[in-house]
């Protein structure tokens, strides 16, 4: 089952959720994100802080390109991983919802503004990303290494949300064929 997300409902107080659409059936289903507790988002801000400031003065030991180029292999493979697995257990609750037709249409059409924002937002994160890997490759600071592998993990759930099917979704052509 290929899951298309088209539509998101977000913001403070009220039910947030996202809709999917499985193209192969046409049937929608409904996922309510969850409202994290803040104190973890402030605990691992604090962890975070607590790491970051005792591994500033590390300098990753380079002595050859290859090296170079390992590290942000292994940093792409962790954080692309990590990424993909908290995408999928985050949308794991799938729950199947019954739209008619012009309920579906203006999902899709308000889907397509928020979407763009998306858009705009995951290449302003990808040029961070690309930023945080030349600045490790001049440095080699272990910071930015760290950074890099947050900002990747962040850019892949990003990309996740982003499949090619979702910009072909917002065409009623692509709705009605099969």
């Amino acid at each position: 089952m290929k899951l298309i997300p088209f539509y998101r409902k977000q913001g403070k107080n009220i039910d947030q959720y996202t809709l999917f659409l499985d193209k192969r059936t046409k049937h929608v289903y409904k996922v309510y994100n969850r409202d994290e507790n803040n104190i973890l988002y402030w605990v691992a801000f604090v962890l975070v802080l607590a790491i970051f400031r005792a591994v500033s003065s590390i300098h990753l030991p380079v002595y050859h390109p290859i090296a170079v180029v390992a590290y942000i292999m292994i940093g792409l493979i962790i954080s692309i991983t990590l990424g993909i697995l908290v995408y999928k257990v985050y949308y794991q609750d799938l729950k199947e919802v019954y739209l008619t037709e012009p309920e579906l249409m203006e999902y899709i059409k308000r889907g397509k503004n928020s979407l763009k924002i998306e858009v705009w937002f995951t290449g302003i994160m990808f040029i961070f990303f690309i930023l945080t890997i030349l600045l490790f490759m001049m440095n080699y600071w272990i910071v930015w290494y760290l950074v890099n592998i947050t900002i990747g993990f962040l850019l892949t759930i990003l990309i996740s949300g982003l499949p090619p099917e979702r910009f072909r979704l917002s065409k009623k052509s692509f709705v009605d064929e099969g």
